[in-house]
């Protein structure tokens, strides 16, 4: 007779994370998810309690972006979804894998006023996943769970993004009546085979490649794990790369390396001029490609577009490609042949976008491109989270990262404030998992910082080394310009910020002022092998008028 008692439903599920390489979930404990934490206190899954669940959401989301594996976050039936929701919809907009398991309420008991209950919840957080499930009595949690991680995978033709699974609270108690099953060994996505209709449509492409010489490539935040293959098609190609704003740090320092949104002028007659285009891992959304929405983006000649996601490659007047880039890429290159032209030439269009795209920003644009230089400059191996705030939208205009995943932010697709705090925590974990102890840089207003105050404890209480640099314009100066460049009078726009020193002594954090721009790389330098939280303040009325423009070429 055994003397290993049976596992609940709730315990077999951490069992099975846990098999699938969970090794950190993000969540604040609630009377709905004790039988989730039965299980998780035997397993070997560190849990994160933030001070919101909206900072569970964007923790799993910066932890996700650095470790290339889902965020996983556990929250309540009702509030607990909602209150992640925002956090779910920046990830969705990026395209990032992030698992949000909840509870719900029973069956049947809609109209008995329970805790926390919630019309139709499954249906209304619905839109803002790629997939959703719910793990029913009968269900067996071993073949749920599989699904749920194969609609988590990047190799099974699936676009990313947000997964939701449910468990009413008469099942997640139920003792199981399966075993734990043998979790099948994720594939290698360039060891996959190829559909005979991906590998037609991939020697269509290099047909129509090998046809044309004035190539650009677009690299979106699709291809952040591959840009050693995305060097090689460059090189091969001579082709400039054009990264958005998820896609920064790809071919960093390279000459080929155009860092500057579509958006710009210089940007887009390159590709107006390009009698190819190669559009890798991006959504070509409108916040990268047509930021001021004056529908001036150009008609690409002959594009080639290539993405997991099926919808970004079913568009008219392109050929798309259904296909992981890794994948793709590894198939693809060997079969082009552009050995007879001049790698100059590549270059030399880089170049002069590059220079072109830095011309026309404006001179407060320029200014934090040199603020943002400086942090990178002091501190070359930090990550760079932000969130909606001045300095960060000219960083997306034009900034060259210095490598992949060192610069994101929630300045675009759904356009969250409060991003750039908790993200830089679940970006600091996801380092710290990968025993790299260099700083992390969140990037926020003092408007923004205000939407996740709370979560300055967290980052504490897991003596995280983050530089949280508040860029404090007292109140929300972009949507401030914004209304006088319309004509209107500005109003709702001054919220008053907190005392920032009084604010890192409550958290029991340091605290430090930036009084001159010069200050700033020996102050960075100083704090370069910091082992807790530091809060930064610079005041834009004083340092941005020393800040003279420097260009990066």
């Amino acid at each position: 007779m055994s003397n290993i008692a049976p596992l609940t439903k709730g315990q077999q599920l951490i069992a099975l994370l846990e098999a699938y390489g969970v090794d950190t979930v993000f969540g604040i404990p609630g009377v709905h998810t004790l039988e989730l934490y039965r299980g998780l206190a035997a397993s070997k899954i560190k849990h994160i309690t933030p001070r919101h669940e909206q900072g569970a959401g964007f923790m799993a989301d910066g932890y996700a972006r650095i470790t290339a594996k889902p965020g996983v976050c556990f929250v309540i039936t009702g509030p607990g979804l909602t209150n992640i929701a925002t956090a779910m919809g920046q990830a969705l907009g990026d395209s990032i894998p992030m698992l949000v398991i909840s509870t719900v309420n029973c069956a049947g008991t809609e109209s008995q006023g329970c805790l926390h209950a919630m019309p139709e919840q499954a249906s209304v957080i619905k839109p803002l996943t790629v997939a959703s499930f719910q793990l029913n009595t009968h269900d067996h949690v071993t073949h749920t769970i599989a699904q749920v991680f194969a609609a988590l995978s990047d190799t099974n033709g699936t676009p990313l993004g947000p997964v939701h699974l449910q468990i009413p609270l008469d099942v997640i108690g139920q003792l199981a009546t399966e075993e734990v099953a043998k979790v099948a060994k994720r594939p290698n996505p360039a060891d996959n085979q190829h559909s005979a209709k991906v590998l037609g449509q991939i020697h269509d492409a290099a047909s129509i490649i090998n046809q044309h010489s004035q190539i650009v490539i677009l690299a979106g935040g699709g291809a952040v794990n591959v840009n050693q293959q995305l060097q090689k098609l460059a090189n091969t190609l001579n082709a400039p790369v054009v990264t958005t704003i998820n896609g920064r740090g790809l071919m960093a320092g390279h000459p080929l390396s155009v860092p500057a949104s579509p958006s710009l002028n210089a940007t887009r007659s390159l590709l107006a001029h390009a009698d190819c285009v190669i559009a890798l891992g991006t959504q070509m959304g409108q916040t990268d490609y047509d930021m001021d929405v004056n529908g001036k983006f150009p008609a690409l000649k002959n594009l080639i577009r290539i993405d997991i996601n099926p919808s970004a490659v079913n568009m008219p007047r392109q050929l798309g490609i259904h296909c992981n880039l890794l994948q793709a890429l590894t198939y693809l290159t060997p079969l082009l042949d552009h050995k007879g032209l001049s790698a100059s030439l590549g270059e030399a269009r880089a170049r002069t976008t590059r220079q072109g795209a830095f011309t026309e920003l404006s001179r407060a644009y320029k200014q934090h491109h040199t603020f943002l230089s400086t942090i990178t400059s002091a501190l070359p191996e930090t990550i760079i989270v932000g969130d909606s705030t001045q300095p960060v939208y000219g960083g997306n205009c034009y900034f060259e990262a210095p490598a992949p995943k060192t610069w994101f932010n929630s300045a675009t697709g759904f356009g969250t404030l409060g991003y750039a705090v908790p993200a830089a925590i679940g970006a600091a974990l996801g380092r710290r998992l990968q025993y790299n102890h260099h700083p992390v840089v969140a990037l926020t207003g003092d408007g923004g910082l205000q939407f996740c105050l709370a979560e300055l404890a967290t980052a504490k209480a897991l003596e995280l080394p983050i530089i949280f640099i508040v860029w404090n314009n007292l109140g929300y100066g972009e949507i401030e310009s914004s209304m006088l460049a319309e004509g209107i009078t500005p109003i709702g726009v001054s919220p008053k910020p907190p005392k920032l020193d009084a604010l890192a002594k409550a958290y029991n954090i340091g605290f430090a002022k930036l009084s001159s721009f010069t200050a700033l790389t020996k102050l960075l330098k100083q704090k370069a092998n910091i082992t807790s939280p530091l809060l930064l303040e610079v005041n834009e009325a004083l340092i941005l008028p020393q800040i003279e423009p420097q260009t990066p070429f």
